[in-house]
């Protein structure tokens, strides 16, 4: 039951499907729940495990789905068997009852399209600094678990099919840097007009303008274009995959941390 309980909570986590986790750290008398007992509360107002049930458990839900929980807090019950004075809700079961209600943050979730030596620094960087990876490339020798250890997925498919492995929401960040120029351009317009929080892709000015005026021309508004992140990464003179992963994971970590701003991308259309 337990392992159940665990393995529904890394799906939950992994699938941005669940609000709260609701622990009873606290327990008296004839309480419903008892320490230790466990709840998912999911964001469709669906739950996983217990907190004992009842109208305790009910509370702990509405408080859940209520929108305004932006920290942990500790919820009290004094299961008396008298009426709550706030809302004349009969609780009669006795005791005493504390739960743990803790919001649960969305992952970042990374995906790095392509797994050449840029790809493997860049996964490698990012899964330490807390994003969970994603390495796509359409070569088996490169899209392998001995090049990327550290990333949470490794898919080979062709870069044709890559939007498919995407789960795009506003804490997605994508960061293209294949092997080849079709690939990225391809890449680029897949993903431009999708929700995402962050969108690079490594190139020269040149190159990157190039694709841009050619989207812009294609259809897509400059005012989505302007947001993309191209040349990727600050300009701090990178030449190795090392260097080159550390300045794009920098601009990374400013825009999870809010600190965008024009001048933090060399973006032509910016």
């Amino acid at each position: 039951m337990i392992d159940s309980f665990y393995r529904e909570f890394v799906d939950a986590i992994t699938n941005d499907a669940a609000l709260c986790l609701a622990t009873v750290t606290k327990a008296e008398g004839s309480s419903p729940g008892k320490p230790g007992f466990k709840m998912l509360v999911y964001r469709d107002g669906g739950i996983c495990g217990t907190v004992g049930g009842g109208e305790a458990e009910k509370k702990v839900i509405e408080r859940a789905l209520s929108g305004d929980l932006i920290e942990a807090v500790v919820i009290k019950f004094e299961l008396k068997g008298e009426l709550d004075k706030k809302d004349g809700t009969a609780m009669v079961c006795g005791g005493a009852m504390e739960v743990l209600l803790e919001p649960l943050g969305r992952p970042e979730h990374l995906y790095i399209m392509g797994g050449g030596h840029c790809g493997m620094a860049l996964s490698r960087l990012a899964a330490a600094a807390g994003f969970q990876v994603t390495v796509i490339d359409d070569r088996p020798e490169w899209s392998s678990r001995e090049k990327h250890p550290d990333a949470g997925a490794v898919v080979c498919a062709p870069y044709s099919d890559a939007d498919r492995h995407i789960r795009f929401s506003d804490s997605t960040y994508i960061v293209i840097m294949t092997h080849g120029h079709e690939h990225d351009e391809l890449l680029l317009r897949r993903c431009a007009t999708e929700q995402c929080r962050y969108l690079g892709m490594i190139a020269s000015k040149r190159k990157a303008g190039l694709f841009l005026e050619k989207l812009a021309q294609e259809g897509i508004g400059r005012d989505r274009l302007a947001r993309i992140f191209t040349p990727v990464g600050f300009d701090i003179g990178s030449e190795t995959p090392a260097e080159i992963a550390v300045s794009v994971l920098a601009q990374m970590i400013a825009v999870r941390n809010g600190r965008e701003r024009i001048g933090f991308s060399s973006n032509p259309l910016i």
